[in-house]
């Protein structure tokens, strides 16, 4: 697991509203009929989590949530950072930069969100009581121009329907990554409140291109 310096407590947020509605579930996620994803296919996400849980640093109350991406099939790097603070979730911008510095939806100075290394897919670690959110800069980068979409994600032992708070990347909409460029969007990714006896957890979103 990456250094933990730059964690921050104080950026998870209790869950309540977004833009003036509950963000419980998956907050305008749309599940498709296909969703197959030979990545995806391959991957024992119930595995994923128990790698997850091993590793886990969080405190009392808290538990380590981590969330990856099945792009293997795609041209791009998909990234979580801070964001800026003054960004609102679903805020989404394209830059013909992949230097992130120029990117004005994250934190500057950039600082990634510690990972998980499972030898399968790399895992962005979250620390979450149930109840909080967390808010960050999803961040694509390509040297080609490429169009792609994210399905509901695949869980462990939380999914979009029964604990996972999502607001949102997995919506019914084509993004661009420009060539030798960046795609930005704020998402707020959580644990639902009420969860009794919460443990870690692993979630994966499947990512199409289009």
């Amino acid at each position: 697991m990456t250094e933990r310096s730059g964690f921050d407590p104080d950026r998870r947020t209790v869950l309540g509203t977004t833009a003036g509605v509950l963000a419980v579930g998956a907050a305008g996620c749309t599940a498709l009929e296909d969703d197959t994803h030979p990545q995806l296919e391959e991957l024992d996400v119930g595995a994923l989590q128990e790698t997850v849980a091993e590793q886990s640093e969080a405190g009392d109350g808290a538990v380590t949530l981590g969330v990856g991406f099945a792009d293997d099939n795609l041209p791009i790097t998909s990234e979580l950072y801070e964001p800026n603070p003054a960004a609102e979730i679903s805020d989404t911008e394209q830059y013909d930069t992949q230097e992130l510095s120029e990117i004005d939806l994250l934190e500057e100075p950039t600082e990634e969100l510690p990972t998980i290394d499972t030898d399968e897919i790399e895992l962005y670690a979250l620390e979450l009581s149930p109840g909080e959110t967390r808010t960050m800069g999803l961040t694509v980068r390509s040297d080609e121009d490429v169009g792609f979409d994210a399905h509901l994600p695949e869980g462990e032992p939380y999914d979009p329907d029964d604990g996972l708070v999502l607001n949102c990347y997995c919506i019914d909409e084509v993004w661009n990554v420009p060539a030798d460029g960046t795609w930005t969007r704020v998402i707020e990714i959580g644990l639902e409140d009420g969860i009794e006896d919460p443990e870690s957890a692993a979630m994966v979103y499947g990512v199409f291109e289009e």
